[in-house]
């Protein structure tokens, strides 16, 4: 199943010559933009913390309430950044889902699509304004330094399934710059083990006006917070790209899970330069 939203033709090659100034907006407009941006975070950012953070058992009803606020307020964001989808493949109602990782923008475009809780590194927790924002979402957070985190985390997989959500990780642990796929984190799938849960793999990539991989809004090496969302609020429009693939279901080791996710993630990557 495919739906669309007119992407431009896209290549697997990158030159950093190839934006042309045409896909770029005016200085006018980038104020436009950060000032929408920056307006619509605030309102996202008081209406969670009105909700405060979830409490241990919190009701189903309340759990799903704030998977769909974090979908209308990354809707709205997408919105005013200009960044359109295409879907390919089948998007999953609940479960879970892995999918390679590029940078904060692939929270927005995973949570646009469908409402959905996210497991993340606990430092996100402690960013300004989006770590406040994530935690009230109800996003699930991995002490990696901590082996005995396990169980808690699958209580709180167990209990976001429960309540019928879709729940994202990105197991690569880090985010790259999106020409392959890097190895896959096992200690990161150790929950998805234990709960014996099926597993979408999803692949996402992005695409300007010419038809290139957008490499300079991704957040990964050496580059700052603050050069990827320049480039992302410069950019006149950016094609979201998200392919899933068919359920894995889990083997009972996690380095073996992780070896068959990682294929299947590459798998999809492989298929980012055909037509849908």
């Amino acid at each position: 199943m495919t739906s669309t939203t007119s992407p431009p033709a896209q290549s697997n090659s990158f030159s950093s010559n190839a934006p042309a100034r045409r896909s770029e907006v005016g200085q006018g407009e980038l104020w436009g933009k950060y000032v929408r941006v920056a307006a619509q975070l605030l309102h996202g950012l008081a209406h969670f913390r009105l909700l405060g953070e979830p409490g241990e058992g919190e009701a189903e009803s309340d759990i799903r309430l704030r998977a769909k606020d974090l979908h209308k307020l990354s809707s709205s964001l997408l919105s005013h950044l200009k960044v359109r989808h295409s879907v390919i493949g089948r998007l999953p109602d609940a479960g879970l889902l892995v999918a390679n990782h590029l940078g904060f923008l692939d929270i927005m475009t995973l949570s646009a699509l469908r409402p959905m809780v996210f497991v993340s590194k606990s430092d996100v927790a402690r960013w300004p304004l989006v770590g406040d924002i994530a935690s009230c979402a109800g996003t699930i957070y991995v002490e990696r330094s901590r082996r005995t985190d396990v169980s808690r985390v699958n209580a709180a997989l167990r209990e976001r399934l429960n309540a019928g959500l879709l729940v994202a990780l990105f197991p690569e642990g880090t985010s790259s710059d999106g020409r392959s796929v890097l190895p896959f984190q096992p200690s990161l799938l150790q929950p998805v083990v234990d709960l014996a849960v099926p597993v979408t793999p999803a692949h996402i990539a992005y695409t300007g006006l010419d038809g290139f991989p957008a490499e300079d809004i991704g957040y990964f090496g050496d580059r700052t917070l603050g050069a990827c969302l320049l480039a992302l609020f410069k950019r006149r429009q950016i094609q979201a790209t998200v392919r899933f693939g068919e359920p894995v279901h889990p083997s009972d080791n996690r380095k073996t899970l992780a070896a068959q996710l990682h294929a299947a993630v590459t798998d999809l990557a492989g298929n980012a330069g055909a037509a849908p």
